[in-house]
């Protein structure tokens, strides 16, 4: 799998100076409406909107290493199981309060992002955040990958 992982997101990274494309203004209004449609898509469990925003293989990164997916039936199962769970809690929605995009290519972008989850009644179940991988694939973007992070490094260079 580390043999994947490098072709996947470092060769894209240390190739960049190959291609004259180049991240336009267009794109950051893509990949913003592509986390738009996730987050409600997610909210709502319509699992085949979310599908649409996914690519695999697909990256997390939780806790304790990696995981690489192959393929968009695995990556549906992880969230499908992740958006399942969350009705115990009474979950609502959620909503992203704070972005930072950072370019990668003309193709990658990392999306930093704080979100809440709400349940039912309003209250707020959980402040968290998380990196979004975004790919462009054939000119629609998507999200390739996934890493959670601690909210009060958000946007932090080190």
């Amino acid at each position: 799998m580390p043999f994947a992982f490098a072709c996947l997101f470092i060769y894209p990274l240390v190739s960049l100076g190959q291609g004259a494309a180049e991240f336009k203004g267009s794109d950051r209004a893509a990949v913003e409406k592509l986390l738009d449609r996730y987050v409600r898509a997610y909210s709502a469990k319509d699992y085949a909107a979310l599908r649409d925003c996914l690519q695999a293989p697909f990256v997390r990164f939780p806790e304790s290493g990696w995981e690489l997916m192959g393929t968009l039936d695995e990556v549906m199962t992880y969230y499908k199981n992740q958006r399942d769970a969350l009705d115990k809690d009474n979950y609502d929605h959620s909503s992203f309060i704070r972005s930072k995009l950072t370019v990668l290519s003309a193709e990658r972008a990392l999306v930093d992002q704080v979100y809440r989850r709400y349940r039912k009644d309003g209250s707020l179940l959980l402040e968290a955040g998380a990196v979004y991988v975004g790919c462009k694939s054939s000119g629609t973007w998507k999200v390739c990958g996934t890493f959670a992070h601690d909210v009060k490094e958000f946007g932090k260079a080190h």
